[in-house]
């Protein structure tokens, strides 16, 4: 019995090779030999090298995008942000280089591009981080936002420019199975096959992301995140798949509204501006390349709306321009339901009129092939007579209870070789408190720096919502806000982080929107506080860092 169980085992084992054998050798792409247009620029997004977690450097990089006619390639490095990946915009081997980075967040990671590189360390608190990156003209995508082991938490944000919908490490971690039997001889035989098969269909981002539409404008986009090393531990891996063999598998088409510069800051701006605007789509490459599509709303007067664009009024027609020597299946949807669904298409163009008000984006999958249930073409949505969406107002309460009811209100507390002092102004109606610092962190093998403005007493604020206070700096500045609390002997911290500019301005941080640093995993008891801070350390600043911290009217609302 078990002598027949391993033959039939072996056989079974034997006819999954032979299937996935003839898979990759009979893969072929769809042929598409017209032109990019010039007003469009293809490239990849979602990468690390060497600066993070990668194994190549940036010349390694821009030389396979470059063999592959890759106009950008977008830089992702991990870090808040990573220094050396958000300063390494530069043309290389004909390719643009956009410096960007991953961040870490509590609520999962975060691409961002396009932001000034500031004096402090962005903040790890997901909106504080996304209305930081939109302040300075970026754009924020949510990575991997369904990932096994690093998925994204905090769906109460908003303001985010979109959400990975494709993303080829994280499907890689979902087949694991296949990665680990099947893939190795697949990849030897045909690497773009066994990278695309991969990649199922993505359901469960696809309606996060439309939901999100249904109140806002979000635009969804494929990427790599892409390591050239397949992690086996946390030292262990394997040198493949190479940055070319992923920058065949998934590409975005930018459209420009001007040809890139040769300053590569201001080529850099141009395709940031596009992303930022939802004038792309998205494309699994290996399937076909996508040259010639397009995709906008023309309304009855004729004027065209691009993707990610608002019209006035339904009655126009949803464009799409399909060019290609081979057959596809279409299906348009509204407001996150299919609206019509075009099936063995060979027309070059289609036009679909759009009698409602909605949200319409488009799916296009090729008619045949093994693979034709992938989404092909991805595009962004056109929002159509949409009525505008609640916007996220600012909590700006007024503190019920002032705590800060002279300058001499908070003492200093520091590591031995930081210098802060405070300088109360005693004249000023509300009373001021000002805080110089300059962070000096400590020899090895200590770690911490910090300085920081502390109130040590017990407070029953169980009756209040949050933090209210006005701050400003001779800088920009960010700090945290600490709390703790006491339950007995065991003691809680909880944090949140703020940001301080030139002008004074009145912050409010809720108290539901503090992170637990230590102690019971429970809420707070705030009835028990027996300590708040106002801190910067090593978590929001560098060594070195100083400056001066204006603060007035500290309390609770």
């Amino acid at each position: 019995m078990l002598k027949r169980l391993r033959r039939g085992l072996a056989l079974l084992f034997l006819a999954l090779v032979a299937v996935a054998a003839f898979n990759g050798l009979t893969f072929q792409k769809k042929a598409n030999n017209r032109h990019l247009p010039p007003y469009y620029k293809k490239g990849v997004f979602h990468l690390h090298s060497v600066f993070s977690d990668g194994r190549g450097d940036v010349e390694a990089i821009c030389r396979d995008a470059g063999d592959l006619n890759l106009d950008f390639v977008i830089l992702t490095d991990h870090g808040e942000p990573n220094l050396q990946s958000s300063t390494a915009t530069a043309w290389k081997h004909d390719t643009l280089l956009i410096g960007a980075s991953e961040f870490s967040l509590h609520s999962g990671h975060l691409a961002a591009v396009g932001y000034r590189v500031p004096g402090y360390v962005f903040p790890p608190e997901a909106q504080e981080a996304i209305d930081e990156v939109d302040r300075d003209g970026g754009v924020t995508f949510i990575s991997h936002p369904f990932d096994r082991r690093i998925p994204w938490t905090d769906w109460r944000v908003r303001g985010f420019t979109g959400i990975e919908i494709l993303s080829l490490y994280q499907m890689a971690k979902k087949n694991l199975l296949y990665g680990l039997t099947l893939f190795p001889l697949q990849y030897l035989l045909s690497p773009d096959y066994a990278l695309t098969a991969l990649i199922s269909y993505p359901r469960q981002e696809m309606e996060t992301w439309d939901r999100f539409n249904r109140e806002g404008t979000y635009y969804g986009i494929y990427a790599l995140d892409s390591h050239a090393k397949l992690a086996l531990g946390k030292k262990a891996s394997l040198h493949f798949p190479s940055y070319g063999a992923t920058f065949r598998i998934l590409n975005i088409y930018v459209k420009v509204d001007r040809e890139l510069e040769r300053d590569a800051w201001a080529a850099a701006a141009t395709i940031i501006a596009a992303l930022r605007r939802g004038d792309f789509f998205s494309v699994i490459e290996s399937l076909a390349a996508a040259n010639g599509f397009e995709s906008y709303y023309q309304e009855t007067g004729g004027r065209r709306v691009e993707m990610g664009g608002a019209a006035l009024a339904p009655g126009g027609s949803l464009v799409l321009k399909t060019p290609f020597a081979f057959a596809t299946d279409i299906v348009v949807m509204r407001d996150g339901e299919p609206y019509r669904t075009i099936e063995d298409n060979t027309r070059r163009e289609i036009r679909v009129p759009l009698s409602r008000p909605g949200v319409y984006r488009s799916e296009v999958m090729l008619h045949s092939g093994r693979l034709r249930h992938l989404p092909w073409i991805m595009t962004n949505p056109v929002f159509v007579a949409r009525a505008a969406g609640k916007k996220r107002e600012a909590d700006m309460a007024a503190p019920r209870l002032i705590l800060q009811k002279g300058g001499g209100y908070f003492q200093v507390e520091k590591n031995d070789r930081s210098r802060a002092s405070v300088l109360p102004d005693p004249e000023a109606q509300p009373p001021v408190t000002r805080f110089s610092f300059q962070l000096r962190k400590e020899p090895p093998p200590e770690v911490n720096f910090w300085t920081a403005l502390a109130r040590r007493e017990e407070q029953d604020l169980s009756v209040y919502r949050g933090f209210a206070f006005e701050a400003r700096g001779d800088r920009p500045l960010r700090f945290w806000l600490q709390f703790r609390t006491r339950d007995g002997d065991r003691e809680s911290a909880f944090q949140h982080s703020f940001l301080v500019g030139e002008e004074w301005r009145r912050i409010t941080i809720p108290f539901a929107r503090f992170h637990r640093l230590y102690g019971a995993d429970a809420p707070p008891n705030l009835a028990q506080v027996s300590a708040f801070f106002i801190l910067v350390d090593n978590g929001n600043s560098f060594d070195g860092a100083e400056g001066v911290l204006n603060l007035r009217s500290f309390g609770c609302y």
